[in-house]
């Protein structure tokens, strides 16, 4: 922060105007949340970048922000006695990685299929030098393979839940071929249904005729025809009847 630096630069200057000599440190680090102190004097955070190093101070320390972060060690860097007003010191921590599973066992593996590396197991602990840069792998006999990006901060933390087997397999419904349907029977049956009815109303209009014809002049010659188109107007009627029922049933069933 500006501010900050421009306090440590004037702290600085009045007291080497006072013939004490007061360096600022200016500090490089990887993890800018970092707590930094002096000895065991808190000088703030390594994001301020500009400390004014207090008098009789040896050791630059840098320690984790949270204190649950206990697998990372703190880094000491010895102040040496300078005359100089300004002293620029980096310190960088390594990358450290937590991974747990549930359950744990799980195999971890760096990388794609073709190239993976094992590094560990869960539940895994491990610091390195650079970030990792690929994907991690989670493998354990009985479950489904699990993949996450590892991070680069400082600090990573994962913990993943693997899926029994079969729990996957629970959700995979058999496969099924689609039941076609045949709409042109429903169609064929109505149609058949309706032509039926309109003959059977043709034949019995025809035989009502011939009957009347009969009463008027008792001919005995009409009665075999008004017997024939009264059989024929059943039948039809019978057939409408039928595709009517087919009509119905598929609408219902279907």
């Amino acid at each position: 922060m500006t501010w900050l630096r421009i306090l440590s630069l004037i702290l600085s200057l009045g007291l080497a105007m006072a013939g004490q000599s007061q360096p600022v440190v200016v500090l490089d680090t990887n993890w800018p949340v970092a707590r930094v102190y002096a000895d065991s004097v808190a000088l703030g955070t390594a994001s301020q970048r500009v400390f004014w190093w207090p008098a009789g101070a040896r050791t630059l320390r840098l320690t984790p922000p949270e204190s649950d972060v206990w697998s990372i060690p703190a880094r000491l860097v010895s102040i040496p006695d300078t005359a100089t007003d300004t002293l620029r010191i980096a310190v960088f921590f390594r990358y450290h990685y937590r991974i747990e599973s549930i359950p744990s066992g799980a195999d971890i593996f760096l990388g794609a299929p073709e190239r993976q590396q094992l590094i560990g197991q869960t539940p895994f602990l491990g610091a390195f030098d650079a970030p990792l840069r690929d994907t991690l792998y989670l493998i354990r006999s009985g479950y489904a393979q699990a993949t996450l990006w590892p991070g680069q901060q400082v600090w990573n933390r994962h913990r993943i839940y693997l899926r029994p087997l079969q729990d996957i397999r629970a959700d995979v419904q058999p496969w099924e071929p689609a039941v076609k349907q045949r709409h042109w029977i429903t169609y064929a049956a109505l149609g058949l249904a309706v032509t039926a009815t309109a003959i059977s109303v043709h034949y019995k209009f025809q035989a009502d005729r011939l009957y009347a014809r009969y009463e008027e002049t008792g001919d005995p010659a009409l009665r075999p025809r008004i017997r024939t188109l009264d059989l024929r107007a059943g039948i039809a009627l019978g057939v409408a009847q039928l595709g009517l029922a087919v009509v119905a049933f598929r609408l219902i069933f279907q």
